[in-house]
């Protein structure tokens, strides 16, 4: 060292304590016993897997943060069976909170979370009332004030209105009270009072307190650190500016609780933004600790506010591991940034954004297992995960983590992927279920009325397991016999209730070892809190519902915790349930009556314990596998909950069951709250309250939280001379602790009534009516419960009881619209004799027949069942052993299905419906099973529904044929047989596939697979194995093959040509560091777009593709800006390695960005490259080397002709430079090659491939002088400008005043929290005087909208949409309607083609605007998509020019900029010249060959025409601002175009508003308003603003109603606009809706509204004025719009839309 330490120091604690925070990498520690030590800033991360987690669960202070935090791993279904007990002292649990844990939301409690979590919580002040409290549905908020005159200006209806209001109000809350006027201030039999108030009126009540009305979110508490950032609130970069503390820090860091909004801020910055801000909860409420924002519920804020659980540390405690948690190699060097937590200082994240791709790339192109790999690769783009949707771009390891599902599982069951995705917190984020409630809890918790998000429940039947329609097992559609259209597979009444099945998920707690940028765990399974689940059943998709054929609860038997099959879970030393409620007691205590199995005696305790050597093993999971007999305490009870066994504790799982919602002999159960609601006594729902003489009853538990039947709580009283009853008080004097389980129910004798209300759609909501005067939970109370759910009516649903048939006639009452009916089980027996049975096959059996699963015969002991008797179907019977066997509610059917085991009861059970009398009616419906107690929700049951809804998906029918197109598709033959198809789909439902040469199954064949259902192994044998995956002759047929997948071109090419890292940094860089592909290429992992993945299966290209009825997937990102991206890339990748140069995949490697110094061949910029050198023997031998390249790049595919040019120009290269130039020139030119993109074989003619010009007409009677008579008078453009994702556009377009009816209050009801304040909106006047108000009002965010509309220059279209036919109202449409199933995909691509029979097929509305201009009235028509190919600008081929796609940015880069020989673009051509016109060249080869050559001739002429095009306005600096400026200079050099028209379509995205909605739409708009303004202003700078038109579009409307997540979901008819200088403007067409309400004709469910202006009526008008020809014909219209005449009765023309000369 030398003098290197001359200056080195003592380190003293002291002096630690005064180090401040710098650069310790110079810092060396020289200890007395000789040994150095020196600072290495590098991250050591920990092995924590599954087989092998961290001893001690991470307790030896893994760092998280700068803080010491447990790494053990929260237990799941995916590592329980591998959690093991830790013996060391330092072990870390996972941490446990109570589930029932609260705290006071006191202003104390806002300054400590802001201590503990370093967030900004405030309280917010200082908002004004908007809103009156007297319109209807409105929720408003009344604060307690001192003022002794309270006085107000209300006339004595509305103050008696309010006041009645208030004192009725629930809330605990001391000064603060939300109240809800449902039916407005008036009072019944009185005039109707105005409902605009004063703001802050007071209300005087009876016991003199004075309450003032305040705003709805006044002293609301929120997580406001989203405002403190430098760019969401204006003040912060002004004080920023100025050196001024942060305007929003500066309160919580000076000690203030309270944020005061001032008086000078509009009211729209606080609704703009609020829905950022998590919601803490309410002032002076008390808060559930499992209600707070994920990231807050950590163990510190736990422990401050005494809601920790069991000491999480310690001996005993029980850890668990994740896959794939491995520790770092830190010899490998520095690879890869690791994130420990947000720094807002941080200066370049780009690298974080990148890592995860590049870790993909490295190990695809390095990986040995190449067929699993391609394998995840393909499932991950089928269960696709878009990081555009998560708040997690700067992450690494949750994307790295979601991906190894797919590689994990690449040869396992699809049901495990499925399960795994499901649980994924990514997944939950991007499809927005996360942390979605059901409708009872919010309503209870928040006073809104609120249904579950859609989302997840939509996407996962579309994309990941049913799809869309009814498909045969080999792929081909089932169509309806009356319609011959396509069967749905589910509707929106399926989605919306299994929509249900996806409340209550949550993240783990955040923990150590795993990346932490955002401080939220984003890795390991999600859990599922009981409380938030929705406890209803839930209808499947046979008609059927959730729960169908499973056990039911009643019949479990005496005592099943001992029974064969009973399973436990270890919970080590913690007495906290991990799957059950958990309550204060479950705190181990001296005093609490615990299950303590006797070690000497106790069977049970010796399968816990699982002794070896005499010392207890304590697996993690026992299964007990053969009765046991019970012995002391065990036999006094009918089930457990909890065991000790030594010093460990073990929860039981009772096995999964359902419970029938309605039943006879309902009993009462109380409370000690006082709260009472029906139970079935055959169910262990409550527990025993024994009564003395006095009425007095006492708690006489086994252990607590015990709960039992009826019966059993009768005979435990008798027990101890008491009985049951209904008692007067419980004594809670006792030391027995029973009393402390003060939410659970006990039986009472007194009995309740099960009735139910039945709304309008036959949608039933179950109430309980217990005998006595007690407090009704609201989720089953007559007034409160807004719980609908479906059921199955006779005569298809079509026949019961509703307010328009009177309640069937008088026989319920009505109340609110709704009916009021008693109800009466019966049960019945399903089939009298086997023949019955024998007659259905076993898939319409288990469809439509078998309900109520049973118990397995055997487990009821010996000859309690008779042997069984096996039906021609395969069906076994099993009678009961009576003395008269036969048929009955007893008999079990045994179906084996899918390779498991099921049993049924041969009964059915249903509800009659009572009248008020009590008599029987006609109406009945089937009892509905479900999983979620009513009055004790549990985990476990969650989960096991979860499971249910899974195995459903998976096991559906059509799951095996949809996911088998969708993967051989993936392995490169985009439109397999029938035959294949089903070959492959039945490998996935048997689990198994044979394959011999001779294609038979004979004993020589090869078995791949586990023979279990949906068994990924045996699924890809059959894709590749199959002769249609293997037989060289399909090769010659053209419609055989696929486009080759960009990213999959690129990893191929790398692998084949042998690319390694440069050797000057071989030994620290492995990692291969690809950048930007996706902007290049449009396709690269972990960069997917959207959860549809990057193209769509169904997409076809305009074309031959089409007109041969195939599709193209593929094809959908083949646009010039990627076909050219990807050649450039490629190129590059061969003469400079992977670098920057001449745009490369490679990031810049010296920062300098100086390739043009460096010729082909020289790597100083590469970081790595190609290393092939070929092993012909002669270099010189120019085929010989040609035919290798061919072999490794094409598999031999390509054709002799080809290889002939490229050997020639291979020889050529070689003999003027060296082998290595010939050798890259030749690679080269085989990457240009058809057989290099394709799977096909494509023939060369020797003819030239005929490219239609870009700038000139291209029939042959034609000059080029005709281009001079172009001139901008005769000049019109229309552009499609799609909303993308399903725009809320009654957030648009709002009913305002001036009404024939109360619009607005409707409105203002319906949309609740995402209501519109009505003095916010702007307002428009209506001239049309064909709508159901005079004035309307526009979102505030579209004050250029607005302005158009005003001077003339804009129209509104009133709730239009796709549809194929007029419907007028909801009971017209059929219930199932394939053409409207509102996914993204489908409906979006209908709204572009405007052809629902697809009568000229592949085209779009405004490609054949374009083919009808060009073809009949000889238009010069070009077509051009911003960014994206559009489906709207698909035309015919040939009858105009193929759409031309040009990138957002404008930019337009050129091909090839420094070709290896001279004439390269010349030799292309040749290669990609025309085919044989023979039957043997590929349909997808020639698609490339066509779009190489297209892209770069329009590439070309396109950068031209653009260099001389210019705006004058500026424009925004936003994405969609971006787009209009393009299309501004697009449209500006239509005169250099030499064109007559133009069609244009423009995206702007982010309109799939499933959360935070009114945020995310007031963004949208405020951007597209912007844009809007600027492109008008252009076009009138242009002179061109009369000669063009702009129709807004989306997929769809969104639905009236919000969902738990302040977000919408998807709908129907939507409002949209035209804006243009010719419009006759200022006028609102078609219809509104004149009812808005759950009853209006046209709502078919949650705001749901049937269009009544169709797009054929729209596009009508728009088309008569672009065409805008003397002689356009009907035929010509008929063209645009073949299915126009079923609306000819609404049809707009020109002349309703435009102002005509």
């Amino acid at each position: 060292p030398g003098d290197f330490f001359q200056n080195a120091i003592e380190l003293t604690n002291q002096l630690c304590d005064a180090i401040s925070e710098g650069d310790f990498s110079q810092v060396f520690v020289n200890f007395t016993n000789g040994e150095w030590l020196v600072n290495d800033s590098r991250l050591t991360v920990k092995n924590n897997t599954l087989d092998n987690p961290l001893s001690d669960g991470g307790g030896k202070a893994v760092l998280k943060s700068g803080v010491a935090q447990c790494s053990n791993v929260p237990k799941t279904f995916f590592n329980s069976k591998s959690c093991k007990v830790s013996n060391e002292l330092s072990a870390c649990g996972t941490y446990q909170f109570q589930e029932s844990g609260s705290f006071v939301l006191d202003s104390n409690a806002v300054l400590d979370l802001y201590d503990i979590t370093k967030k900004y919580v405030y309280a917010i002040a200082g908002l004004r009332p908007d809103v009156s409290p007297c319109v209807r549905g409105v929720i408003s908020r009344w604060e307690l004030i001192d003022d002794a005159l309270c006085e107000n200006d209300l006339d004595y209806r509305t103050n008696l209105r309010l006041k009645q209001k208030i004192q009725s109000s629930s809330n605990t809350n001391s000064f603060l009270k939300d109240v809800n006027v449902k039916g407005g201030c008036d009072i019944p039999n009185t005039t109707p009072d105005p409902t605009v108030l004063d703001d802050g009126v007071k209300i005087k009540i009876d016991d003199g307190e004075c309450w003032q009305h305040v705003h709805k979110d006044h002293l609301s508490v929120y997580d406001m650190t989203y405002w403190t950032k430098i760019d969401t609130h204006p003040g912060n970069k002004v004080a920023a500016d100025q050196g001024k503390p942060n305007p929003i820090k500066k309160f919580a860091k000076s000690g203030e609780a309270f944020l005061v909004y001032p008086d000078w801020h509009p009211m729209s910055r606080w609704e703009d933004h609020k829905n950022m801000f998590a919601k803490i909860g309410l002032l002076g409420d008390n808060v559930a600790f499992k209600d707070l924002p994920s990231y807050m519920r950590l163990e510190s804020v736990a422990e401050h506010f005494g809601i920790i659980g069991t000491s999480p540390s310690g001996e005993g405690v029980l850890v668990c591991g994740s896959p794939n948690e491995v520790a770092n190699d830190l010899s490998l060097g520095r690879e890869l940034s690791y994130s420990l937590a947000k720094n807002e200082n941080d200066k370049d994240t780009s690298q974080l954004t990148r890592q995860k791709k590049q870790v993909w790339a490295t190990i695809v192109l390095k990986a040995k297992d190449q067929l699993r790999q391609k394998l995840a690769w393909a499932l991950s783009q089928i269960l696709a995960l878009t990081p555009r949707q998560i708040d997690s771009v700067y992450e690494t390891e949750p994307y790295l983590s979601f991906y190894d599902i797919f590689v994990r599982n690449a040869f396992g069951s699809y049901l495990d992927i499925l399960r795994e995705v499901s649980y994924s917190p990514m997944m939950s984020e991007m499809l927005t279920f996360l942390q979605s409630k059901s409708t009872a809890y919010v309503w209870e918790t928040e006073g809104s009325h609120v249904f579950a998000d859609e989302n997840y429940a939509r996407e996962i039947m579309q994309l990941f397991s049913v799809g869309t329609h009814l498909l045969n097992m080999d792929g081909t559609p089932k169509l309806d016999p009356e319609t011959n259209l396509q069967i749905e597979t589910y509707s929106n009444a399926e989605i919306e209730s299994l929509a249900r099945a996806w409340t209550g998920f949550d993240r783990q707690r955040m923990r150590g070892n795993i990346e932490d940028y955002y401080g939220i765990n984003r890795l390991d399974p999600m859990k599922i809190i009981a409380d938030w689940r929705d406890l209803f059943p839930k209808i499947n998709l046979y008609s059927g519902y959730i729960g169908d054929g499973v056990e039911l609860c009643s019949d479990h038997h005496q005592q099943e915790f001992l029974k064969k099959d009973a399973k436990y879970r270890l919970l080590g030393s913690s007495t906290s349930p991990e799957m059950q409620k958990e309550f204060a007691f479950d705190q181990e205590q001296s005093s609490t009556i615990q299950l303590v199995l006797d070690a000497t005696s106790s069977m049970l305790y010796n399968e816990l314990c699982s002794p070896v050597d005499e010392e207890c093993t304590f697996p993690a999971e026992v299964t007990i596998l053969n009765d046991l007999i019970c012995t002391s305490a065990e036999c006094n009870i009918d089930s457990v909950r909890i065991v000790k066994v030594g010093q460990m504790f073990y929860e039981y799982m009772r096995r999964p069951c359902v419970n029938l919602l309605f039943y006879n002999n309902a009993k009462t159960m109380h409370s000690q709250q006082n709260n009472a609601m029906c139970g079935d006594p055959r169910m262990r729902h409550a527990s025993e309250a024994c009564c003395n003489e006095n009425l007095i009853a006492s708690r006489k538990c086994q252990y607590l939280g015990e709960r039992m039947t009826y019966d059993d709580a009768t005979v435990r009283c008798q027990e101890y001379q008491q009985s049951l009853c209904t008692p007067n008080r419980v004594d809670t004097s006792s030391s027995d602790e029973c009393h402390q389980d003060s939410e659970d129910y006990y039986w009472t004798t007194e009995p309740c009534r099960l009735n139910i209300k039945i709304d309008g759609e036959g949608k039933v909501a179950v109430v309980h009516l217990p005998d006595g005067q007690y407090n009704v939970p609201s989720h089953v109370q007559q007034q409160d419960t807004l719980n609908f759910f479906r059921v199955t009516w006779p005569n298809n649903g079509d026949s019961f009881p509703s307010p328009s048939n009177n309640c069937g006639g008088g026989a319920c009452e009505i109340i609110d619209d709704q009916c009021l009916c008693g109800t009466l089980e019966q049960e019945s027996r399903l089939f009298a004799k086997g023949k019955h049975v024998n007659r259905v096959s076993v898939q319409d059996l288990l469809e439509k027949f078998l309900h109520i699963g049973a118990k397995d015969p055997a487990s009821f002991g010996p000859d309690v069942y008779l042997p069984p008797i096996t039906l021609a179907n395969g069906v076994l019977v099993h009678m009961k052993n009576e003395t008269n066997p036969g048929y009955n509610t007893e008999t079990v059917f045994e179906v084996s299905y899918h390779g498991e085991t099921r049993f049924f009861r041969n009964m059915k059970s249903s509800v009659n419906i009572l009248s008020t009398s009590g008599g029987v009616t006609p109406w009945s419906f089937r009892n509905p099973p479900h999983f979620m107690s009513l009055s004790r929700p549990e985990t476990r049951d969650a989960f096991y529904e979860t499971e249910e809804v899974l195995k459903h998906y998976a096991h559906h029918p059509n799951t095996a044929p949809f996911v088998a197109v969708r993967l051989i598709q993936r392995f490169g033959i985009s439109n397999p047989s029938p035959p294949y198809v089903e070959a492959v789909a039945n490998a996935f439902t048997n689990g198994i596939y044979k394959w011999s040469n001779n294609n038979d199954e004979s004993d020589s064949a090869i078995t791949i697979g586990s023979s279990k259902y949906g068994n990924l192994a045996a699924t890809s044998a059959a894709i590749l194995l199959h002769s249609e995956a293997r037989s060289p002759l399909l090769e010659l047929d053209p419609s055989f093959g696929s486009l080759k997948e960009p990213i999959v071109k690129v990893i191929g090419f790398m692998r084949s040509m042998e690319y390694a890292s440069s050797s000057e940094t071989s030994s620290s860089r492995q990692i291969v560091p690809l950048r930007g592909v996706m902007d290049k290429i449009g396709q690269m992992a972990h960069d997917i777009p959207s959860v549809f993945s990057f193209f769509l299966s169904e997409y076809s290209p305009s074309g031959p593709i089409t007109s041969s009825s195939l599709v193209s997937p593929e094809a959908m990102v083949y646009t010039a800006p990627n076909v050219i991206g990807l050649l450039n890339g490629l190129f590059s990748l061969v003469k400079w390695g992977l670098s920057d140069c001449e745009y490369g995949f490679g990031p810049d490697k010296d920062g300098t960005r100086r390739c043009h110094r460096y010729s082909e061949g020289v790597w100083t910029k590469s970081w790595g490259r190609t290393t092939f050198e070929s092993s012909v023997v002669d270099p010189s031998d120019s085929h010989a080397v040609i035919d290798e390249l061919a072999t490794l790049l094409t598999a031999g595919r390509l054709s002799q002709e080809r290889k002939d040019i490229i050997a020639s120009a291979y020889a050529a290269k070689s003999s003027s430079s060296d082998v290595t130039a010939g050798l890259r020139l030749a690679q080269q030119l085989i990457l240009t090659c058809p057989e290099f993109h394709s799977t096909n074989l494509v023939h060369l003619s020797g003819e030239e491939r005929i490219v239609p010009d870009f700038s000139a007409k291209s029939k042959e009677s034609e000059t080029a002088d005709v281009v001079d008579d172009v001139s901008s008078d005769n000049y019109k453009a229309v552009i499609y400008l799609l909303l993308h994702g399903g725009c809320d556009s009654f957030s648009l377009l709002v009913p305002h005043s001036q009404c024939s009816n109360d619009m607005y209050e409707q409105y203002a009801s319906i949309r609740g929290e995402l209501a519109l304040n009505q003095t916010d909106l702007l307002i428009i006047d209506d001239h049309s005087s064909s709508q159901i108000c005079t004035k309307f009002g526009l979102h505030p965010e579209v004050s250029s909208l607005r302005d158009l509309y005003t001077a003339g220059d804009a129209l509104f279209f009133a709730n239009a949409g796709h549809t194929y036919k007029d419907f007028a109202n909801k009971y017209e449409r059929p219930s199932k309607d394939s053409m409207h199933s509102f996914a993204h995909n489908l409906q979006r691509t209908r709204v572009q083609r405007v052809d629902p029979f697809e009568e000229v097929l592949g085209t779009g509305v405004l490609g054949r605007m374009a083919d009808v201009a060009s073809r009949r009235h000889d238009y010069f028509v070009h077509s051009f998509s911003i960014q994206d190919s559009a489906v709207a600008l698909q035309n015919t081929l040939g009858y105009s020019k193929k759409q031309v796609t040009v990138a957002s940015n404008g930019e337009v880069k050129p091909f090839n900029p420094r070709p290896s020989t001279p004439d390269m673009w010349n030799i292309i051509q040749g290669l990609n010249g025309a085919a044989i016109a023979d039957s043997t060249s590929g349909l997808f080869g020639e698609e490339w060959s066509s779009t190489l050559l297209q892209s770069v001739k329009e590439n070309d002429d396109l950068r031209d025409a653009l260099a001389n095009s210019h705006t004058t306005i500026t424009f925004p600096d936003t994405d969609i601002g971006g787009r209009f400026e393009v299309l501004s200079r697009l449209i500006q050099s239509h005169g250099d175009r030499g064109v007559d028209r133009d069609v244009f379509s423009i995206v702007q995205g982010g309109y799939d508003t499933h959360s935070n909605n009114m945020d995310s739409i007031a963004v949208r708009f405020r951007e597209l308003n912007a844009a809007l303004k600027a492109f008008s202003e252009e076009m009138v700078e242009q002179s061109l603003w009369d000669q063009v038109v702009l129709v807004s579009a989306s997929d769809f409307g969104r639905t009236l109603t919000p969902n738990s997540k302040h977000g919408t979901d998807h709908a129907w008819g939507g409002n949209y606009f035209a804006v243009g200088g010719s419009l006759n403007g200022t006028r609102i067409l078609g219809e509104y809706p004149h009812d808005l309400t759950a009853n209006g004709p046209l709502n078919i469910g949650r705001g749901r509204l049937i269009p009544t202006t169709s797009w054929d009526s729209i596009w009508h008008g728009v088309a008569e004025w672009f065409i805008d020809d003397d002689d356009t014909t009907e035929s010509d219209l008929d063209a645009v719009l073949p299915n126009r005449n079923e609306f000819a009765h609404e049809l707009l023309y020109k002349e309703d839309l435009f102002e005509l000369l």
